[in-house]
C-alpha cells in the first residue's frame, strides 16, 4: 500500500471523526428544520385545535329539560304524577353572533401560527448569519494573527542587530495578543450563539451545529411594499372582527331564551261515594324572560370598549409593520451602498498599495514592516466588508419577514 493512500485514509478519517455527531445546516435550512422541530410552535398549533373545538361548540341551542313529580297521600290512595318537556329558544340571533365569534377567533388563532413561524423563521435565518460571520470574523483574524506574529518576528530580528526598537516590536506583540483576545472573544461569543440556536431548532443535545455556505453579495431588492398579506395583521384584523361579532352577542343577550313545552299529569283522587277517579291533563308550557334586574349593560360596555381597543391595536399593527418595512429597506439601501464601495474603491486601492509595497519591498527598496502593515490595514477593511455584509443581510431578513408572504 502506498504511502500516498495511506495518507488519503488518515485524512478521511480525520475528517470523519471531526464531523461526526455535527448537525449541519444551510441558512435556510435552520429555518425548515425549526418550523418542524421546534416545540414552542408545536404548542402554538394547538390553539388551532382549541379554537376549532369552541367553534365546534358554539351556536347550539341549551338542551331539553326534562321535569317528573310525583306526590301520593300517604293516609289514602290520592295522588298524581305530571311529566314535562320543555325547550328553550333564544328571541335574538346571540347564537349566530356566538357562532361568528369563534369562527373569527379561530381566524385570528391560525394567522397568529403562521405570524410564530414568520417570526421563528426571521430569528432562526439572523442566528444563522451571525454564525457564518462570526466564522468569516474567526478565519479573518487569524489570518491577521499570523500576519502580526510574521512582522512581530521580523521587528524582533532587526531589533537584535541593534535596526529596530523594542517598542515598536513590543507594540506589534501587543497587538496579537489583542486579536488572541478577540478570537476568544468570538468564541464566546459563537458558544452564547449556538446556546440560542439551540432551542429554536428543537435540539437539547449539545452537539455542534455547523451553518455551511457562505454570505452572497448584496442583490436588487423587491419592489413589492405591500404588508396586507402579514399574519400579524390578519390576526389583528379577526381579532377585531371577533370583537365586533362579540358586541352584537352581548347585546342580544339582553334577553334570555323563551321556553316552549308539553306536559301530561295523571292525578288520582277521591270522589265519594265513587270509587278512585283519574284523570288525564295535558299541557302546553311557554316562559318568557323579563329583563327586569340584569340588561347587561355592564358586559355590553366591557365588549364595546374591547372593541375600541381592538380597532386601535389593528391600526398600530399595520403602521409598525410599514414601520418595520421602511426601516429594513433603508438598513438594506445602505449596507448596500457601503460594501459596494468598500469592493469598488477602497479594498482594490488596498490591494494595489499591497501589491505596491510587495513589489516595492522586493527591490529592497520598502522594509517588510511596511508590506505587513499594509496587509492588516486590508484584513482590517475586509473584517469590515464581512460585518457590513452580515447587517445587509440581516436587514434583508427583517425585510422579508416585515413583508410577510407574497401572492
Amino acid at each position: 500500500m502506498s504511502f500516498r493512500f495511506l495518507s488519503l485514509l488518515s485524512i478521511l478519517a480525520f475528517a470523519t471523526s471531526a464531523w461526526a455527531g455535527r448537525v449541519a445546516f444551510s441558512v435556510d435550512g435552520t429555518a425548515g428544520y425549526a418550523l418542524t422541530h421546534n416545540p414552542t410552535l408545536a404548542a402554538a398549533r394547538l390553539r388551532i385545535e382549541e379554537a376549532r373545538g369552541r367553534l365546534q361548540q358554539s351556536g347550539r341551542l341549551s338542551n331539553p329539560e326534562l321535569e317528573l313529580n310525583l306526590a301520593r297521600n300517604t293516609r289514602g290512595p290520592e295522588g298524581f304524577a305530571a311529566i314535562a318537556l320543555q325547550q328553550r329558544f333564544p328571541l335574538t340571533a346571540r347564537l349566530r353572533h356566538e357562532k361568528a365569534v369563534s369562527r373569527a377567533e379561530l381566524a385570528a388563532a391560525e394567522a397568529e401560527v403562521r405570524d410564530a413561524q414568520r417570526r421563528l423563521a426571521a430569528d432562526v435565518r439572523s442566528a444563522a448569519v451571525r454564525l457564518l460571520a462570526l466564522g468569516g470574523q474567526r478565519t479573518l483574524r487569524a489570518t491577521q494573527l499570523g500576519n502580526t506574529r510574521e512582522l512581530f518576528s521580523f521587528l524582533l530580528k532587526r531589533v537584535q542587530t541593534g535596526e529596530a526598537s523594542p517598542v515598536d516590536a513590543s507594540q506589534v506583540e501587543l497587538e496579537s495578543r489583542q486579536i488572541e483576545l478577540e478570537n476568544l472573544q468570538l468564541e464566546a461569543d459563537t458558544a452564547d450563539l449556538l446556546g440560542t440556536l439551540r432551542p429554536l431548532l428543537g435540539l437539547a443535545g449539545a452537539d455542534p451545529i455547523v451553518i455551511t455556505g457562505a454570505l452572497p453579495a448584496p442583490e436588487p431588492l423587491p419592489t413589492s411594499q405591500a404588508v396586507a398579506g402579514r399574519p400579524d395583521i390578519l390576526a389583528a384584523q379577526s381579532r377585531a372582527e371577533a370583537a365586533r361579532s362579540f358586541v352584537l352577542e352581548q347585546r342580544a343577550r339582553r334577553w334570555g331564551d323563551f321556553g316552549l313545552g308539553v306536559s301530561y299529569t295523571r292525578d288520582r283522587f277521591l270522589d265519594l261515594p265513587d270509587p278512585v277517579a283519574t284523570d288525564q291533563i295535558v299541557g302546553f308550557r311557554f316562559s318568557f324572560p323579563l329583563p327586569l334586574w340584569n340588561d347587561n349593560s355592564g358586559r355590553i360596555r366591557e365588549a364595546e370598549a374591547a372593541s375600541a381597543r381592538t380597532e386601535q391595536e389593528l391600526q398600530a399593527t399595520q403602521v409598525t409593520a410599514q414601520a418595520e418595512v421602511a426601516a429594513a429597506r433603508d438598513a438594506q439601501h445602505a449596507y448596500a451602498r457601503l460594501i459596494a464601495t468598500l469592493d469598488d474603491q477602497v479594498l482594490p486601492a488596498a490591494l494595489r498599495i499591497e501589491e505596491q509595497l510587495r513589489q516595492s519591498y522586493a527591490t529592497g527598496q520598502t522594509p517588510l514592516t511596511d508590506v505587513l502593515r499594509a496587509r492588516s490595514r486590508r484584513l482590517t477593511l475586509e473584517r469590515q466588508r464581512l460585518d457590513a455584509l452580515r447587517d445587509y443581510h440581516l436587514a434583508h431578513i427583517r425585510h422579508t419577514a416585515a413583508l410577510g408572504p407574497q401572492p
